[in-house]
């Protein structure tokens, strides 16, 4: 486990510097309470403070949540960033919520390994348990839930994922020494029409305007819309759907979400920070990327660079496919054709919405609909059989890899919008050779090789260069 340096967190707690939020939190001896960096209440002194490279490390040493800086609303990274796939694949379950409706030995299976070998990972990565990590999570979903939305105290308990009422209000009063009804008479959050209402924030700055022309670009008609700065679609959930209204801003994005089974909320607010790429630390990327001339004017022009996911690996796996040899364009109406031919619906409060279709129900779709060379659409069929009854291999683009029609192209697609690999580079994209024409690389293997000098942000690269283009 990386070691915190003391007088780099000093600096950054006294300056209250946002590019720190998240990266590390401090615990104040005197009060038993920790903190993000950006408190703003006055500054402890220093020999009463205590750092903590999570909010899980925070919470195990006995230090309560700050009820004003909230560190349930800091953006997410800290320790996971220098850890291995397994531990950053386990940590992203947790936080999705898998850990309230699964059990260790579930998440351990459905990572490949052992439950003890998970428990040493955690505690040799992050010094800290898995169960640890689903308890500090539980409880800082709790405290943003009351905070910020009107749901009685039973929803919050169940939508933040404790078993009973009973358990989370013993969580509640351990924690924060009152009951959950105390947090929110201290702050009573303002009617704001129908639906459960969330900011979820990303560390500054944060390029709205492109990441909603990305979901612009992509659109499927039926599925989605982006309108007046807006984006909504009906996600498919453990449970039912979600239908959420999704507004970028400067700090984040501001979300409305009506669900079929409250249980799934904690789950789909994870899956938008990914989606949105809220989590990402802009200052380090673009330190990487602006040293590079052909790059540095595009930073200069929109900081704050994202590289925003698909809702899941398999609905990025069949847009790459549909996208191969055909313009996004083309791509996209072939999508809302095998969308609407599929008719995957769901149930939000009375209103029918359709959903992305499952892998089986593709498989299903009549070859009539599949306008697309024959060897493609065999391509398809064959990805859909690999996740029917899988939406998780563990080996997902090693999988792909082996299937005939799935070349580099797809593969780095996939790992960038599907999975969120933020060192992907797929050189031989036709709009990337475009815009990197400009800068005087001219040529496939001449754009792969400059790229390296852009690791490990080359996903970001390739969206500044996508934009560049009028491409989102």
């Amino acid at each position: 486990m990386i070691a915190l340096d003391p007088t780099v967190c000093r600096r950054a707690r006294l300056s209250r510097d946002p590019r720190f939020d998240g990266e590390f939190f401090l615990g104040v001896v005197t009060t038993g309470i920790y903190c993000r960096p950006v408190c703003p209440a006055r500054p402890p002194r220093e020999e009463n403070v205590r750092y903590y490279r999570s909010a899980a490390e925070a919470a195990q040493a006995g230090f309560r949540p700050c009820l004003r800086c909230r560190p349930e609303s800091a953006p997410w990274s800290p320790a996971w960033l220098g850890t291995d796939t397994t531990v950053r694949r386990a940590l992203e379950l947790i936080h999705s919520g898998y850990l309230n409706n699964h059990s260790l030995g579930q998440l351990a299976e459905r990572l490949g390994i052992g439950e003890r070998y998970l428990r040493k990972l955690f505690d040799q990565k992050l010094g800290v348990s898995p169960g640890a990590v689903a308890q500090t999570q539980r409880l800082h979903f709790a405290q943003k839930l009351i905070l910020e939305t009107n749901l009685s105290m039973t929803d919050v308990a169940f939508a933040a994922g404790y078993s009973s009422l009973r358990r989370f209000n013993s969580a509640t009063r351990e924690n924060f020494g009152c009951a959950a009804s105390e947090l929110r008479r201290r702050k009573q959050p303002r009617g704001q029409g129908p639906g459960i209402h969330l900011k979820l924030t990303a560390r500054p700055p944060y390029n709205a305007e492109s990441v909603l022309a990305l979901f612009a670009r992509h659109a499927v008609a039926g599925l989605e819309q982006v309108q007046a700065g807006c984006w909504q679609r009906a996600l498919r959930t453990e449970h039912g759907a979600a239908l959420v209204q999704v507004r970028p801003g400067r700090e984040g994005i501001a979300l409305t979400v009506r669900l079929s089974d409250n249980r799934d909320l904690m789950p789909v607010t994870a899956r938008l920070r990914r989606m949105f790429d809220l989590d990402a630390q802009p200052a380090e990327i673009e330190d990487c990327l602006s040293a590079d001339p052909l790059l540095a004017p595009l930073i200069a022009q929109a900081p704050g660079v994202r590289s925003p996911v698909f809702a899941s690996p398999f609905e990025s796996c069949v847009r790459s496919i549909l996208g191969q040899q055909v313009s996004t364009v083309a791509a996209r109406g072939l999508c809302a054709s095998i969308a609407a031919a599929a008719d995957c619906r769901a149930e939000i409060e009375g209103e029918s919405v359709l959903l992305f279709p499952t892998p089986e129900a593709l498989l299903e779709v009549p070859d009539a609909v599949l306008k697309m060379p024959g060897s493609r659409r065999q391509t398809l069929r064959a990805a859909c059989e690999l996740f029917a009854g899988n939406p998780a291999p563990v080996d997902l683009l090693a999988d792909l890899g082996a299937l005939r029609g799935v070349g580099p192209w797809t593969l780095d697609l996939v790992a960038m919008r599907g999975l969120g690999d933020p060192d992907r580079f797929p050189a031989s994209d036709l709009g990337l050779l475009k815009a990197a024409a400009g800068g005087g690389v001219n040529e496939r293997k001449a754009l792969l090789a400059h790229s390296e000098h852009w690791q490990p942000w080359r996903s970001y690269a390739a969206n500044l260069l996508w934009r560049s283009l009028g491409n989102g």
